[in-house]
């Protein structure tokens, strides 16, 4: 593949870490190890290609599984940052006819924002930029009938009685591993009276894929990006099967990165799609791959978890703490707000998880402040402290 040789020598000739990593003998692609968060976090500064005089924009991650890490960007990398988000969204089958409500931050260092807020743009949209705040969304969309909005689904899961055509999610899941709409998918589909879309994005790969109206999974821009799924050894596993996605950008120009493990997993789908695409299909993220539990002789994702209390009666709110136990066992404690009866609780995460976690009840305003810590860019519901 040209854009795949053409970056692997790019990041050979302009990186300092590439370059002595590879000792000035450039390797076959498959060749290449892998990177991750933590080198990138020790070694930023060794992943520039480029004089400082040359950057145009500087953004961090969420922080979220660590602490942020600083991602530089050139104007030229602005300009694919745009164009990989007017293909993203093209694929949702929006175009120069929609009016998008975008209930995203552009502060705080955060990249979705603005990659929405560029990507729109381009294709030509008209754009609401409201942020997060349900009251000013609740006024805008009552105000203006937009035909999309671009949000977390937690922010749209708070806001009722408005509708809008389409619902481009970011940041949490929708999906379920077999591609059904998960219980914050349905609740916006009703609510909002909206055809749902899951993304799927990587600041440190200014990249994102979005899904297309068959639901099926996220569609590969193949000029901008090439994925693998690998196994815990680095081998590739069989498309359908779940695994680590490692990643590398086509054309940026500050911070190239080659075979980046993202830390999620989920599978990857080649067949042809409904819709008439033939490119590579992400499918919905199942978990992280540092979030896995080892569980009384079992493993699971936090997301098995998640998946049933949000769909049991009388959990209103609730968060998942694991914390370690020994070498072979995770504690995992599930502490929800709300009316249902810790038996009833029980029965569900064991007859659909296979997994009958500690269970505790606590007031909402204790959960609040565990799923929004200060600083914190968007809501989470498993909390690690192993």
């Amino acid at each position: 593949m040209v854009e795949l040789e053409k970056t692997l020598q790019y990041a050979a000739e302009r990186s300092p870490y590439y370059r002595q990593l590879f000792g000035g003998r450039v390797p076959a692609f498959t060749n290449v190890p892998t990177t991750d968060k933590k080198i990138l976090s020790e070694r930023t500064a060794d992943f520039l290609c480029v004089p400082s005089e040359k950057l145009a924009e500087i953004v961090t991650t969420s922080g979220t599984t660590g602490a942020p890490i600083i991602y530089r960007l050139t104007a030229a990398d602005l300009d694919r940052l745009a164009e990989n988000e007017r293909q993203s969204f093209e694929c949702a089958g929006l175009s120069a006819a929609d009016t998008v409500v975008l209930a995203v931050t552009l502060d705080r260092g955060f990249i979705a924002g603005l990659a929405y807020w560029l990507g729109l743009q381009k294709l030509g949209c008209r754009v609401v930029r409201v942020g997060p705040t349900p009251a000013l969304i609740t006024a805008l969309v009552e105000q203006l009938h937009p035909t999309a909005i671009v949000a977390v689904p937690s922010t749209l899961r708070l806001l009722t009685g408005l509708t809008v055509a389409k619902a481009i999610c970011i940041g949490e899941p929708v999906r379920n591993r077999d591609f059904s709409l998960n219980a914050a998918g349905q609740a916006i589909a009703t609510g909002w009276n909206a055809q749902v879309f899951s993304t799927y994005g990587v600041t440190e790969l200014a990249s994102s894929l979005c899904e297309c109206p068959a639901g099926n999974g996220g569609h590969l821009h193949e000029d901008l990006l090439h994925l693998e799924i690998l196994d815990d050894a680095g081998q590739r596993v069989p498309d359908g099967e779940v695994g680590e996605v490692v990643a590398t950008p086509f054309g940026v120009e500050a911070m190239p990165l080659l075979r980046y493990r993202t830390g999620d997993c989920a599978a990857v789908f080649r067949e042809p799609c409904a819709c008439g695409r033939t490119s590579l299909r992400l499918g919905p993220i199942v978990g992280r791959k540092n979030q896995k539990l080892k569980f009384r002789g079992t493993t699971l994702f936090p997301s098995a978890l998640q998946g049933v209390l949000e769909t049991t009666a009388g959990v209103d709110t609730f968060v998942i703490i694991a914390r370690r136990q020994d070498e072979l066992s995770d504690a995992v404690e599930v502490v929800v707000h709300g009316s249902v009866a810790d038996p009833a609780l029980r029965d569900a995460l064991q007859g659909r998880a296979k997994c009958a976690p500690q269970i505790r009840h606590a007031p909402r305003e204790e959960i609040e402040a565990l799923q929004m810590p200060a600083n914190a860019r968007k809501r989470r519901y498993f909390v690690d402290l192993r």
